[in-house]
């Protein structure tokens, strides 16, 4: 199985392929600019069309990855979630969904050892990332952040700003130990706000979006499921929306990658 937190520990590194002696291109550099600047255009376009979709901006998205800190970094609103930076397993995330308040109030003890054993495994091939537990052992793997007291100030931040009254909690699938009981489970919390987002159609869940352009990164896969469903009228309602007219425009503006 898959897990986030290979893909985002992953650096990438590019070969330079021209003599590094020869002086830029004139044409060339005008191109990047330009190219530059269509990107950035890009992104002011669809983070105003997305966020004045938005009716209340004080919710809180809990996301197993980095997904919900996408959105709030995507749409320029203040983040209101401990999760921010940071991933759990399938089954942690689905035991943290079921009692929030409960673990939000519990101590946060750092770990050496994950329970899982692919986190292990991964650390000691990638390098290791601070790891804390809460109560009866849900593991937070705080993957963004390089020390213990770093990851316990974003997360006791985090802490004080969560909205109870206005959650949405998404689950990203087909990785990190996610199930077909996890689904169900899933399926079955009572959330007014809920997504599943996963690479292969679920028809019987309600709640699921099927994103064919599927990837393990959770930021990256922000803008990739605006492509497939209303986030901004599922902030504001719960539905899933999968055809409207802004879904329709996040096609045309993020036709092109991330």
């Amino acid at each position: 199985m898959a897990t986030e937190f290979s893909v985002q520990l992953q650096t990438a590194s590019l070969a330079a392929t021209t003599n590094s002696c020869a002086p830029p291109s004139p044409v060339g550099l005008e191109a990047r600019r330009w190219i530059a600047h269509a990107k950035l255009l890009r992104d002011r376009m669809g983070a105003r069309l997305n966020r004045m979709a938005i009716e209340h901006t004080d919710f809180t998205v809990i996301s197993n990855d980095c997904w919900g800190q996408a959105l709030y970094e995507e749409l320029g609103l203040p983040s209101r979630t401990p999760l921010f930076g940071s991933g759990m397993h399938a089954e942690c995330f689905l035991r943290f969904l079921s009692d929030i308040p409960g673990y939000l109030a519990m101590p946060l003890r750092f770990i050496s050892v994950s329970r899982h054993g692919s986190v292990n495994r991964l650390r000691t091939r990638r390098g290791v990332w601070p790891m804390a537990a809460l109560g009866d052992g849900v593991e937070i793997h705080f993957i963004h952040y390089k020390s213990e007291e770093e990851s316990r100030s974003a997360w006791e931040q985090g802490c004080r700003k969560v909205n109870l009254d206005r959650l949405a909690v998404k689950f990203t699938v087909d990785k990190d130990g996610a199930s077909p009981k996890h689904l169900t489970i899933f399926d079955q919390l009572p959330f007014e706000r809920k997504l599943l987002l996963s690479a292969h159609p679920h028809p019987e869940i309600g709640c699921a979006v099927h994103v064919p352009e599927y990837i393990l990164n959770g930021a990256m896969m922000f803008r990739r499921s605006l492509r497939h469903f209303d986030c901004g009228h599922w902030l504001n309602t719960g539905e899933i929306r999968r055809t409207t007219l802004r879904v329709l425009v996040n096609k045309a503006i993020y036709a092109r990658g991330v």
